[in-house]
């Protein structure tokens, strides 16, 4: 390592760094999953072709509305009760995995209603049931919590990777095999397995620093069930769960609704669409949480200079998305028949429509910044039930007209409605609103704003 590199970490505080590792930990899984789950998905996409592969993203999404009732929205609320009572961590960690198991088993018996009140092809029916199957396992997350609230996620993270590379490896192999749909159903489960025995043994193990290692870690026969902390964690968790839902709802209902009003090949076009279209979506939630320190300090320094900062960053959000946007508009069916196949010549056209939630999901990030510094939070939820109602009610009518096309249109509706329309409808939102208008007609303000490569200086000022 560079002496100059040296000499800066010397200076930092022992907490500093190891914030900086676990940043880099976390950013390193996130570019790996990026890259694996592009390249080996789109072979796997190929290999399947539009039928196949939308009744496995039928599945996912169907038990992906599910999955957020699993997790009773416990994982913020278990890590901050971890942090501000360490004595309390075998009450805290065994009452969590207590409440998730049996949050997990309730949602088995979910699935199984759903598959009798929307009746699905018995092949469909029992590859839901089996990729519900993991969220028994994804209990064992509750370590992961205890790993968060020491700020050392790199053993969690060493093993999700290792999951991740293994998985797509043997994706390559069942297709080299010529394996069916169903081994790819079963490989979602082993994976959840994988990862809940290796969570365990890394637990076990234990082989961290000295300073997180000198800690309080009980042993997990040692954890305990506290009934009066149960209903504490509820009582926190349940406006989560219910934000959770509404979240999840609005993200997955579409390839739910298109597979029981249209067929599985449509859930195809449209799953393989989005994933061009989505893969992106991260972009914006690393540069706000980059920039969401110095909007804080912006609001400390005055009005003016925290409407200012604001403006910038709406700007540089709607800058990025909108020339994504008109890209991947000339290109996306030529970009999809050529990645994927002539099969998936229609999510090509799903992909043109679809891209253009892009820029109101940019914008909705950076909203989400001012929403928390200015402690409305509420609000969020508000606005993302009303993109969910939006949502649901433009499915019903332009899935039957336009298919997988119709739900790309009412999912950039939807996203307009929650990000920018709400604005116009909530007084105390007014002034974000003509903010996200003047963002929203960036490009014809260019004259005012000198060029793009300034906005990036001045927004991270």
């Amino acid at each position: 390592m560079p002496k100059k590199t040296l000499r800066f970490a010397e200076k930092l505080s022992p907490g500093l760094l190891k914030i900086i590792r676990n940043v880099g930990w976390l950013s390193l899984e996130k570019v790996l999953a990026m890259l694996l789950n592009l390249s080996v998905g789109i072979y796997m996409m190929r290999y399947l072709g539009a039928d196949d592969f939308g009744k496995l993203s039928f599945c996912l999404s169907l038990v992906g509305i599910i999955e957020a009732i699993a997790k009773l929205g416990l994982d913020a609320v278990v890590v901050r009760d971890l942090v501000k009572n360490e004595e309390s961590t075998p009450e805290i960690l065994g009452t969590a995995l207590a409440l998730k198991l049996l949050a997990s088993l309730a949602t088995l018996i979910i699935i199984a209603i759903v598959g009798i009140v929307m009746p699905q092809p018995d092949r469909i029916y029992w590859m839901t049931a089996i990729v519900a199957c993991k969220l028994v396992f994804s209990s064992c997350e509750v370590i992961d919590f205890w790993f968060q609230s020491k700020v050392f996620s790199g053993a969690i993270v060493l093993v999700r990777s290792i999951k991740l590379v293994l998985s797509s490896i043997a994706k390559v192999l069942f297709i080299a095999w010529g394996w069916g749909l169903m081994a790819f159903v079963w490989l979602l489960l082993v994976e959840e397995i994988w990862r809940a025995v290796g969570t365990v043994w890394v637990y076990l193990r234990c082989s961290l620093p000295k300073q997180i290692n000198s800690e309080r870690h009980p042993a997990i026969w040692h954890w305990k069930f506290d009934s009066a902390l149960a209903v504490t964690m509820f009582c926190d968790s349940w406006p989560l769960i219910l934000s959770a839902v509404m979240i999840t709802i609005y993200m997955k209902i579409d390839q739910v609704m298109l597979g029981n009003m249209v067929g599985t090949e449509a859930v195809g076009n449209y799953a393989a669409a989005i994933r061009f279209s989505e893969i992106w979506y991260f972009v914006p939630t690393a540069i706000c949480a980059s920039v969401f320190p110095s909007i804080v300090r912006a609001r400390q320094q005055g009005k003016q200079v925290y409407y200012t900062k604001l403006q910038q960053l709406y700007d540089l959000m709607a800058w990025m998305s909108l020339s994504l946007a008109a890209i991947v508009t000339f290109i996306s069916e030529p970009l999809t028949s050529t990645l994927l196949g002539a099969e998936y010549t229609e999510a090509g056209k799903i992909l043109a429509w679809h891209i253009w939630a892009g820029p109101f999901v940019f914008l909705g990030v950076a909203r989400s910044q001012w929403l928390m510094a200015e402690n409305l939070t509420q609000l969020s939820f508000a606005c993302t039930f009303l993109g969910t109602v939006i949502n649901i009610a433009l499915n019903f009518w332009l899935i039957p007209q336009s298919g997988g096309v119709g739900a790309a249109i009412a999912t950039v509706i939807s996203y307009a409605v929650s990000s920018y329309f709400t604005c116009i409808v909530y007084p105390r939102m007014f002034d974000t609103a003509w903010m996200l208008t003047k963002a929203l007609f960036v490009p014809l303000r260019i004259r005012q704003n000198s060029i793009y490569l300034n906005y990036v200086k001045k927004i991270f000022s």
